[in-house]
């Protein structure tokens, strides 16, 4: 694979000696078709749009711009993250849902193995670069995104979800730090005219909003796509369009692999006292608080272990409908536990959903 910075060999470069080979009335002329591929409209901010559209048929420009980022036959990566609530949906029964996309697009799809039971997981799809629109790794990444979003769009609505916690109908994507800055843009141009030409919302998560699976390097970044399914499945072939032709700087495995030196059981509690320390509370539902805390505290114990942060849950059994969620700790520490937190809420509403559902049909 190519690494960026590597300069393409043009082979419509004039000889270094123009004026000894050719009378100059026969020369003048051969620099006019070099400027073509470095137009204002070329450096300017790319929209998302894939430009091999916009070019007429046998353009010898379009090879020659997007080599000046990729080289034909490297490898093109997409990495995408799936709650373990779907991956069971994406990979089917021994194997057969996965395993047909394998065959429909030809692209090598890995599966990473869970960092603990409930944790996403993390598919790694790739495939060669090719003359093609589309590659057989983004045909392969829409399929596994309509596996994805398939049971959301039926199951539960996106405004149904209480505000803070993870919206219905998201594609999350693992990205390299190196592409995060291209795909923002200067000020947030680049991804505001993907938000306003798919019409999904679309935010590159902080650092320490990365999930367990996202570990084997440090300096990768979410993108995190919500909507409606067809904003977001138009975004998301808008940005895998951006990721290709702007490849990583730093070498992407394609074997799944995790940076287990980042991935500790437990986390060093930090001093109430300290200047850093920060809380935040929050309103569950009664009927929920036991899942959350589980048997003799299993579950909100792990969380507390996972996230370092303090987690306190005021008030008694059956007192009220809420109860109070109080953590504390770093702000990181806090934001991993709320997450959890979210993630269980999620999870309890989606199976609510599909119990009130099922009960009607009867």
């Amino acid at each position: 694979m190519s690494q960026q910075g590597q300069i393409p060999i043009n082979p419509m470069l004039p000889p270094q000696n123009p004026m000894a080979t050719m009378p100059m009335p026969m020369h003048m002329p051969l620099p006019m078709p070099l400027q073509i591929p470095f137009s204002a409209q070329d450096t300017a901010p790319s929209s998302g749009k894939r430009r091999r559209d916009d070019e007429a048929p046998g353009t010898a420009a379009a090879p020659d711009q997007s080599a000046a980022k990729r080289a034909k036959g490297q490898d093109v990566i997409f990495r995408i993250v799936v709650p373990s609530r779907h991956i069971g949906k994406v990979i089917g029964k021994e194997g057969h849902r996965i395993q047909k996309i394998r065959e429909d697009t030809k692209a090598t799809i890995k599966i990473a193995d869970a960092i603990a039971r409930h944790e996403e997981r993390v598919i790694i799809i790739s495939s060669k670069d090719n003359d093609e629109k589309v590659t057989d790794a983004e045909k392969a990444l829409e399929q596994i995104a309509h596996l994805i979003l398939k049971e959301d769009d039926s199951s539960l609505d996106a405004s149904k979800v209480t505000a803070g916690h993870v919206a219905a109908n998201t594609i999350r994507l693992l990205i390299a730090g190196s592409q995060a800055g291209g795909l923002i843009g200067t000020s947030g141009q680049n991804i505001e005219k993907l938000r306003d030409s798919s019409g999904a919302s679309i935010t590159v998560l902080a650092p320490n909003q990365l999930p367990l699976c996202a570990s084997a390097h440090e300096s990768d970044r979410v993108v995190q796509l919500s909507g409606d399914v067809p904003a977001v499945m138009k975004a998301l072939e808008e940005i895998g369009c951006q990721l290709r032709e702007n490849p990583p700087r730093q070498v992407i495995s394609i074997s799944p692999t995790y940076n287990y030196a980042a991935i500790r059981p437990s986390q060093p509690y930090l001093d109430p006292t300290s200047v850093d320390y920060v809380t935040f509370e929050m309103l569950i539902s009664e009927t929920m608080v036991g899942g959350l805390i589980g048997r003799c505290g299993s579950n909100i114990s792990r969380i507390r272990n996972e996230s370092g942060a303090m987690i306190k849950v005021y008030g008694g059994k059956g007192e009220q409908k809420h109860r109070q969620i109080q953590f504390g700790g770093s702000a990181q520490q806090v934001a991993l536990a709320k997450q959890r937190v979210d993630e269980y809420i999620y999870s309890q509403l989606i199976q609510q959903t599909g119990t009130q559902q099922s009960a009607f049909q009867r």
